[in-house]
């Protein structure tokens, strides 16, 4: 997967109040709103889907000579739009130097679109600075993936992770979350969310998903049906696999990918703990 790097810069003008960045980079990875993600759960990239990502997460991660206290820089970032216009970040950056320390990672989820709207398509650039000196800068791109269904356009537009107890709760009552407790989980659902037009008939949309255990193991799939009615504007799936006593789900992060007709389609991770 390709990756970024930024640009390296010293930052002068910061070295009275702070240790100064030696070396920085910028990775990106997506997720839904909510707390950001940790290390092990991010999924870096540079190509993004436009009609998948929710919010941009950022990270920065930078090194420097261990200072003797720690100390804490804020950063502005912006993001240059295939359009050419430039948008401050939505929500603050901080990075902190740790006393004894070389290296500092910092991220936070800097953009983001409306739940009923698409990234634009095209090149984007983000740069950070500190003390109106550079820190760094990279690119990605977000594009218009071809619909999993040519048929009806029909794309999918999030995967999402909720617990089950005993059948499958209605879509207003499950909560969806990233982080499990081994000592309560029994079975785990997954839910995909389909995007389209009103198709004018009815239709049967085939899904298969896999969960690949911390240890690299892989589930048998879990088969899923998206059964939209001929008036739907996009809709639901879902389905769930486990155990019937808790206690079973090994502690680690989790791997689910869900495709279509051998085609991937989404992928989300969890946490058992």
């Amino acid at each position: 997967m390709k990756v970024s790097l930024a640009l390296a810069f010293l930052l002068p003008s910061l070295a009275a109040a702070a240790p100064a960045v030696e070396q920085a980079s910028l990775r990106f990875f997506e997720q839904s709103d909510g707390p950001i993600l940790p290390v092990a759960r991010r999924i870096y990239t540079t190509r993004f889907d436009a009609t998948r990502t929710r919010r941009l997460g950022v990270e920065v991660m930078g090194t420097y000579a261990a200072p003797d206290s720690g100390a804490t820089v804020p950063f502005t970032c912006s993001l240059k739009k295939p359009d050419g216009s430039v948008a401050t970040a939505e929500r603050p950056m901080e990075f902190e130097f740790f006393a004894g320390k070389t290296e500092t990672r910092s991220a936070n989820l800097l953009w983001g679109v409306a739940d009923d709207r698409d990234w634009q398509p095209g090149a984007y650039e983000v740069e950070c600075i500190a003390a109106d000196q550079p820190v760094a800068k990279a690119t990605f791109e977000v594009a218009l993936n071809p619909p999993e269904v040519a048929d009806g356009d029909i794309r999918v537009k999030n995967l999402r992770i909720f617990p089950v107890v005993d059948q499958l709760p209605p879509i207003d009552a499950r909560k969806y979350t990233d982080m499990l407790p081994a000592d309560v989980t029994t079975r785990i659902g997954v839910e995909l969310e389909f995007s389209h037009a009103p198709l004018g008939h009815a239709a049967k949309l085939p899904v298969d998903c896999w969960f690949f255990w911390p240890d690299g193991q892989t589930s048998p799939p879990l088969v899923l049906s998206y059964e939209p009615q001929p008036t739907w504007a996009g809709g639901y799936s879902a389905g769930a696999m486990g155990y019937e006593t808790s206690g079973s789900w090994t502690k680690g992060t989790y791997t689910v990918s869900c495709s279509i007709q051998g085609q991937p389609v989404g992928v989300e991770r969890f946490e058992i703990e």
